[in-house]
């Protein structure tokens, strides 16, 4: 299965971006078709990576559990919040983590360690800041880009074609001033992600309190 170790905002902050992002919503830029040019997270998948495994062996999952559990036992709950947002690779749209976000490095780099431990492979690419992904470039939006481009150098510009860019690029000029609540973060949570389907769909694998010496008992199914 393809996991990853990730903290998720509590309710009141998710809340609270959510109204937020209403409003961005509200002025959203369409494709001349009327299709999105962007595609919005579900508020229940908006999370912050603490460390990407990829493709784990369904053996090695116990072990790879009861690593992190020992990891979350040795950690302290930390106080974060979200503020900020920016758009990464022309194709992402971000909102920032802030607060203790020395101590989400070192709990990063702990959970890998961790992982890598007990044979399971972890992605050490340089991340960008902590963030929540919120929005994706949607479906086909970059082939009616490129429709767009072709006609124009064919000299058939007609009305301007709204691009990704500004799509995503709009957003994170509103959401730039974001300062949302501060949260409480006291579970680390070892998540499936299904990517088949039109939408990815995720799935809580395991949730491990931070600074509990009980972090590896409690379980979920689903979030």
């Amino acid at each position: 299965m393809r996991l990853f170790a990730a903290l998720y905002p509590d309710a009141a902050a998710s809340a609270h971006l959510d109204l937020a992002l209403g409003g961005v919503r509200a002025h959203e830029l369409l494709r001349p078709d009327g299709a999105p040019l962007v595609r919005w997270v579900p508020r229940e998948q908006w999370h912050a990576t603490v460390s990407f495994f990829g493709q784990v062996p369904d053996g090695a999952v116990p072990d790879l559990t009861a690593a992190l559990a020992e990891v979350a036992t040795r950690a302290a709950p930390l106080e974060l919040s979200l503020r900020g947002a920016g758009v990464f690779d022309r194709r992402v749209l971000w909102v920032g983590v802030g607060g203790d976000t020395a101590q989400l490095r070192a709990l990063s780099a702990d959970v890998g360690t961790a992982a890598e431990d007990v044979g399971v492979h972890v992605d050490r690419r340089p991340r960008q800041r902590a963030h929540l992904t919120v929005a994706r470039a949607g479906a086909g939006a970059r082939e009616a880009e490129r429709r767009a481009e072709r006609r124009a150098r064919r000299g058939r510009e007609g009305a301007p074609v709204p691009s990704v860019r500004d799509a995503l690029e709009a957003p994170a000029a509103a959401l730039s001033v974001y300062d949302g609540p501060r949260w409480h973060a006291d579970t680390l949570a070892l998540v499936e992600s299904e990517v088949g389907a039109a939408r990815p769909v995720h799935r809580v694998v395991a949730t491990l309190a931070l600074g509990s010496p009980d972090a590896g008992e409690d379980h979920a199914v689903g979030r």
